[in-house]
């Protein structure tokens, strides 16, 4: 079955979870907790279509096509109606409900117990994964440790990270741990200054764009990623705890719209600017219409996502975050050290997709949940049962009308993902896109102001992310 027939076979089942346990968190007259228990199991076992066993995939969509079907048929005009559930049309479906459920698991079980194990079908089904999804956008994307540090105080872990750009950047510090710890995150932020990150000077260039300001990735957070010696082998994105997929954007050979020399000198930075954010960002607005032509150009990008697959597991984790915050102009990255295997895994990315540069993820998918739905149905985290939530630090502000344009631009990629994933967060407050290196004030700021957005949404996600009780069905 093709990702998007699987996507639109489960969709209506995910919308009927969350509209069910939100509406019960406000009133909790709906359904008890029994009966909420009742309905979530059966939605969650009529989702089922592969289901993975010492690494391999087992098929059963097509044993649970009746069940699903009828669970659809009857359910749905209840519970996805433009109205609040009705608990009078709700009752009559579930004096049945748990039988059925119970009964057709169970058939599930004897079906396919050669290759399926019991425990296996039910964690399945009882225990759902929490991916999250961060977004580029600068300094906004700082309010991202608010959340983290709440999905933490609730116990919760992410069993997949995917980011672009300062999201992305921000997921490698998340993926680095098993265990979020805020305290150790702002110690690397007060360590952090524009002369470790940054520097003005002209370099070669084998793989990025040039551009005003070259970033120093592994100069400034290296030490955090084994990369604090010269020569040292970093931490590539296999090896991080949680798995992590970054996206960047590859530009195809021959596509590129000016020489690369217009790109180092779209943007005229000079130290000074940079202790100005107002001139700087009148700076940058320059270099708009150089992205926009990049993004509107038909065939120029292709859409890639560094850890998804075999082929880019290998490559730098620090590597890869620096190419998902390169933007053309005004940043540029690149692997210019003697380090022969990433040359090579390079070198086999832009032979393997026909490009010859790599930059910005955010050009071509600033708020990749369709990538994150993919890997969880590909098997990234061993289960189909996820959470996807997204965190949109980029979205428009009226308030700060300078980045209406580029925040436009990337609102165009992030429109076709929304779907993709079970919720988004589009961030009202946060910290200018300019706040690439704050001070320990300031990142503070964006920790409460992070936490403060996603406040309302964690009893619903902690309810989502609850582990089910099983069902043993009706007395």
């Amino acid at each position: 079955m093709r990702l998007t027939e699987r996507f639109e076979q489960v969709r209506p089942l995910d919308e009927m979870e969350i509209k069910l346990v939100r509406e019960s968190l406000a009133d909790p007259r709906l359904v008890d907790a029994h009966e909420e228990a009742v309905v979530r199991t059966a939605l969650s076992l009529a989702r089922l279509t592969r289901v993975r066993q010492g690494g391999k995939d087992v098929g059963v969509s097509a044993w649970l096509d009746p069940f699903r079907e009828e669970l659809v048929r009857k359910l749905e005009p209840v519970i996805l109606a433009p109205r609040k559930i009705d608990r009078a049309l709700l009752m009559p479906h579930l004096r049945e409900l748990e039988e059925r459920t119970v009964a057709t698991r169970d058939g599930l079980v004897r079906r396919f117990e050669s290759r399926l194990s019991a425990e296996t079908i039910d964690r399945e089904i009882r225990h759902k994964a929490l991916v999250m999804v961060s977004g580029g956008g600068g300094g906004s994307a700082y309010v991202y440790a608010g959340v983290m540090s709440l999905l933490a105080d609730y116990g919760l872990t992410p069993s997949l990270l995917v980011g672009t750009s300062m999201g992305a950047i921000l997921s490698l510090f998340r993926s680095r741990v098993s265990r979020f710890e805020q305290d150790e995150i702002v110690s690397i932020v007060r360590s952090l200054s524009w002369r470790k990150l940054f520097r003005l000077i002209s370099t070669e260039n084998r793989f990025g764009v040039p551009a005003a300001m070259r970033l120093f990735l592994r100069a400034g957070i290296g030490r955090w990623f084994g990369a604090e010696a010269p020569g040292a082998q970093a931490v590539t994105l296999r090896e991080l705890p949680i798995p992590t997929i970054i996206t960047v954007s590859g530009i195809r050979r021959g596509k590129l719209p000016h020489p690369l020399e217009f790109y180092e000198k779209l943007l005229h930075v000079s130290r000074r600017t940079l202790l100005s954010p107002w001139t700087l960002a009148l700076s940058l607005s320059r270099a708009f219409g150089a992205l926009q032509e990049l993004v509107t150009t038909p065939d120029l990008l292709v859409k890639l996502h560094l850890g998804a697959d075999e082929a880019t597991l290998d490559f730098d984790a620090l590597d890869a975050a620096g190419f998902s915050s390169a933007l053309p102009g005004v940043i540029h990255y690149d692997v210019l050290r003697d380090d022969a295997r990433m040359q090579k895994v390079l070198e086999g990315v832009c032979e393997t997709h026909g490009i010859s540069r790599l930059v910005d993820g955010g050009l071509v998918d600033n708020l990749p949940c369709r990538a994150a739905w993919k890997a969880v149905h590909q098997g990234k985290v061993g289960t189909r049962n996820a959470l996807i939530v997204g965190l949109n630090g980029f979205a428009m502000k009226l308030r700060q009308p300078l980045w209406l344009p580029i925040e436009r631009l990337a609102e165009v990629n992030v429109a076709k993902n929304r779907r993709w994933a079970h919720l988004v967060h589009d961030f009202t407050k946060t910290l200018s896109p300019l706040e690439l290196v704050p001070g320990v004030e300031t990142f503070a700021r964006a920790i409460a102001l992070g936490r403060e957005a996603l406040a309302s949404d964690m009893p619903l996600i902690a309810r989502l992310l609850a582990p089910l009780p099983r069902l043993h069905g009706p007395a």
